[in-house]
């Protein structure tokens, strides 16, 4: 075999820096700028600390992939993963809080749906016991177990986020509100819950995962291949520990 032409180094060069080049494309991570901690902390509009923002950090690190986070509304989460135009993923969610054509990631965090009640009311014993009155909700968000359960008794009260529902519940403007473990968890423990209230009843045991657009670079192979070495190395426990 002849010595490589000096045309057929040039194009050897080009094709090395090309490949160099997509493996280094950013990867697309859509956070719901409505969001508050643990799942995410803003700051000048930026995600900058939070579940969301470590977990896919470290997905992209180990992707070999630099993260550019986008902000986007809750409604639009689904809608942009399907079309797959700068964005390739969402982290901790489940299918049916963004339905569609999605991918969907091994599942690795433990979460769940509660209903919470102000003190100042009879405690419910079930979802049903609160059909008819206004439960606080997130603008944006789907709860299928409470439509499902409720049906059209389930009376929601939007607010844009988690903290806004609580001080609508300290002021009395409603009773009860839906929220998950995690952040109910962090904000209890932080003491920033600003009423007293029943214990939660748990609405629905859940495991939240990444949705995967089908039209990222990334496959659903790779995605779970990074998230099982992210379980196996302690290195997810780690991220999830930092917020407990």
């Amino acid at each position: 075999m002849g010595r490589p032409t000096r045309r057929s180094l040039l194009l050897m060069a080009l094709a090395g820096t090309c490949t160099a080049r997509a493996d280094e494309a950013p990867l697309h991570v859509l956070i719901d700028g409505s969001l508050e901690m643990p799942q995410a902390l803003f700051k000048d509009g930026r995600p900058v600390d939070g579940l969301q923002v470590l977990i896919t950090q470290e997905i992209g690190q180990r992707l070999g992939r630099p993260v550019r986070f986008r902000l986007v509304p809750r409604r639009r989460l689904a809608q942009l993963l399907d079309q797959g135009q700068e964005a390739d993923l969402a982290c901790n969610y489940i299918p049916g809080w963004l339905p569609g054509p999605l991918q969907w990631s091994r599942p690795y965090l433990d979460d769940a749906d509660l209903l919470i009640t102000a003190a100042r009311r009879p405690a419910p014993a079930q979802l049903q016991d609160v059909t008819g009155q206004r439960i606080g909700t997130v603008a944006g968000f789907l709860y299928p177990e409470a439509e499902t359960a409720l049906g059209s008794g389930f009376v929601r009260d939007d607010a844009p986020n988690v903290i806004t529902n609580l001080r609508k519940l300290a002021s009395g403007r409603m009773d009860h509100a839906l929220v998950g473990r995690v952040t109910f968890d962090y904000l209890q423990r932080r003491g920033e819950l600003p009423l007293e209230l029943h214990p939660p009843l748990v609405i629905a045991r859940l495991r939240t995962a990444c949705a995967l657009s089908p039209r990222s670079s990334v496959s659903l192979a790779q995605l779970d291949a990074t998230i099982a070495a992210m379980q196996a190395d302690g290195s997810l426990a780690r991220i999830v520990e930092r917020f407990r």
